[in-house]
């Protein structure tokens, strides 16, 4: 797909934030496999995720996730810490690209 054939579908602006996020998913013999991954955008509906092992992760996976936003950023944030299943949209050599749906609940900032 050429850069310029992207049509894009985020339904909320994502923001460029470096945090960190615990994912959980099985591995291919069956076992459950955490890792520590950083996230280079987050929106309100998603993120994208680099610096892990993308060896069991394919489209269309649940993984279990956890994401907390640095108090120094949860200002601008909707939120400030997102705990549960998001689905796998996109594995391409750099990362993961996850949908935050039904299956995740989300701690809001208060004001």
């Amino acid at each position: 797909m050429r850069g310029g054939d992207h049509n894009e579908k985020r339904q909320s602006k994502r923001l460029d934030l470096s945090i960190p996020m615990s994912i959980r998913h099985k591995s291919e013999d069956g076992k459950e496999k955490t890792q520590e991954g950083l996230t280079i955008n987050v929106s309100y509906n998603g993120a994208y995720l680099v610096d892990i092992s993308l060896k069991d992760i394919s489209p269309k996976d649940k993984i279990n996730i956890s994401l907390s936003v640095p108090r120094d950023d949860a200002r601008d944030f909707p939120f400030s810490r997102v705990i549960g299943k998001a689905n796998v949209v996109r594995v391409d050599k750099e990362g993961v690209a996850l949908e935050f749906g039904d299956e995740v609940s989300r701690l809001f900032v208060a004001n």
